[in-house]
């Protein structure tokens, strides 16, 4: 077996290593889009239409921004697939020159780009004429592929470069002059040294632990804000080219956004459990759940303002945080029920809109 061949196999190996460690979510998620996927898939290509051609620069470089931010959250799950991360060391042993290691590391990127896959596919069906009529989609097309290359090796250069490029929004650059700007700042925080915070609390409490979990788990709370922002901004486009859609559409996302923080309690109460004894021993286990599911529905609640603020605001919205309890209940104590529980919840909610 040679070293491609290897990376082959590392690659379908850890792949569906990966699609087995969701398999726990199957119903969860299979239960969402077959709810949302028509209008998942229909905000897609509408996105990419914008991209391409907009009325409004401001919207178009919103959306460029939106589908660099959603590759970006897919690609940092597939980049231990992609790099075969826990046997970095031994690819060495079988290679010791760097061509074939990046050679390698390109082309399954390249296979797991899925949104770059779907820019081309658009690009191929335009055709030349069209797409030469469209450089700014080229210049995009180009970014998606060199963002996704820099997030491999230098990820924190992507987390810099996709703040301040959401700053820059505000400047109202033409589309070519933003992704430009983007991209040489891309290149400049590549050469950022990576920043490395430690907080070390002077007395422990329930909330100084969370505190401490949060920042050592920063990626579970992330990738539930960036997921709850693109639908936030997917509607908020849709509802700008059928506004007489938004008041069906808020309340999904809102229900989204109430499974992505529900499911947070799966994972927090486990590991209180694991420290059950701990906690007791200092007579804080019933002061360490109750932090624990109020800072979860404080995360939820900031979310639900944020939806509100830009999609305005609806009654059915508000009955989706009065079930956060719930869902959070159930995600702590019955957690194999919560994707049942939640489109329960959602059906409730949808039915009681048809029938009001």
């Amino acid at each position: 077996m040679n070293y491609y061949q290897y990376r082959k196999k590392a690659f379908e190996y850890a792949l569906k290593e990966l699609l087995r460690q969701l398999s726990q979510f199957a119903l969860m998620i299979s239960t969402l889009f077959y709810i949302f996927l028509p209008g998942l898939v229909a905000g897609l290509f509408l996105g990419l239409g914008k991209v391409v051609q907009s009325d409004s620069v401001e919207t178009a470089n919103q959306m460029m921004v939106a589908y660099l931010l959603m590759q970006t959250l897919l690609l940092f799950v597939l980049k231990p697939v992609i790099l075969d991360t826990p046997h970095r060391l031994f690819h060495f042993s079988l290679h010791s020159g760097r061509l074939k290691h990046l050679v390698a590391d390109f082309t399954l990127l390249l296979v797991s780009h899925i949104l770059l896959w779907l820019s081309l596919v658009l690009a191929f069906a335009m055709g030349w004429d069209k797409l030469m009529r469209a450089p700014h989609f080229v210049a995009f097309i180009v970014t998606q592929l060199s963002l996704a290359v820099v997030l491999l090796y230098r990820p924190q250069a992507v987390v810099w470069a996709l703040g301040i490029a959401v700053v820059l929004l505000v400047l109202g650059l033409s589309n070519i002059s933003y992704l430009v700007v983007f991209n040489a700042i891309v290149l400049v925080a590549c050469w950022f040294k990576p920043l490395k915070f430690v907080y070390v609390p002077s007395q422990l409490n329930v909330w100084s632990f969370w505190l401490v979990y949060g920042l050592n788990n920063t990626w579970s709370l992330i990738w539930r804000m960036v997921i709850g922002l693109l639908f936030t901004l997917g509607v908020a486009i849709i509802g700008k080219e059928r506004p007489e859609l938004l008041h069906w559409y808020a309340p999904m996302v809102a229900l989204i956004v109430l499974l992505l923080w529900a499911s947070m309690c799966i994972k927090t109460t486990k590991l209180v459990q694991e420290h059950r004894l701990f906690w007791l021993s200092l007579k804080q286990q019933q002061a360490i759940v109750v932090t624990l599911h109020a800072m979860v529905f404080i995360l939820y609640l900031l979310s639900w303002c944020l939806i509100v603020f830009v999609l305005d605001f609806d009654i059915f919205m508000l009955l989706t945080l009065l079930f956060m309890p719930l869902l959070q209940w159930c995600a702590a104590r019955r957690p194999k029920s919560l994707a049942v529980c939640w489109a329960s919840v959602s059906v409730l909610i949808y039915m009681i809109k048809i029938l009001v």
